[in-house]
């Protein structure tokens, strides 16, 4: 039937077949497309989805982006808040530091001024435990003072009450104490 209406529209025989050959190669290729085209379309996701669904899905999707750039402002916000904080703290810090180091300046002045360090007026003899009071050789001002917190000691008052009595600091006292040999 084919050849007859080749036949009528006036091709060769010769040209049938090469045209013939022509259309069936056509129609696989044409098959072929199609059979692929419907497998991608199963692999894209429903076919029945329609427009409106795929807008909705985009505009939540836009909606979580807004919700994600709206936390990443405020967590800037928060970091500048917090930097502005920490640079406050960091100021005074070093305004105390700069007031210490002043204050520790003038105190190193004022002890310079008087020529001297302070001293412990005790003599350490070479057994701690029960060393002798000490020597003649110490000074007068070392035995009198000794033998006077020895004294107050020995009238019952309390190392911090001879501290105040003689002006000195209780540790001292206590380490005279401490150091006196026992009878």
């Amino acid at each position: 039937m084919a050849s007859a209406f080749l036949l009528a529209a006036g091709i060769e025989p010769g040209q049938q077949q090469a045209l013939l050959w022509f259309a069936g190669a056509l129609a696989l290729l044409i098959f072929l497309t199609w059979r692929m085209r419907s497998r991608t379309r199963g692999k894209m996701g429903p076919p029945d989805q329609t427009a409106r669904q795929r807008l909705d899905e985009l505009a939540a999707q836009r909606g979580v982006k807004g919700d994600m750039e709206e936390l990443l402002a405020e967590l800037q916000d928060l970091s500048r808040k917090i930097n502005a904080q920490i640079d406050t703290k960091f100021a005074k810090l070093e305004a105390v530091i700069a007031d210490a180091d002043r204050r520790i300046e003038v105190l190193e002045r004022l002890s310079g001024s008087s020529g001297e360090q302070p001293r412990l007026d005790i003599t350490v003899g070479d057994d701690i435990a029960g060393g002798p009071p000490p020597s003649p050789a110490a000074g007068p001002r070392a035995m009198a003072a000794t033998a006077r917190v020895y004294e107050l000691a020995d009238s019952g008052m309390t190392p911090v009450q001879i501290a105040q009595a003689l002006g000195r600091t209780p540790g001292e006292i206590e380490l005279i104490l401490g150091l006196r040999p026992r009878a």
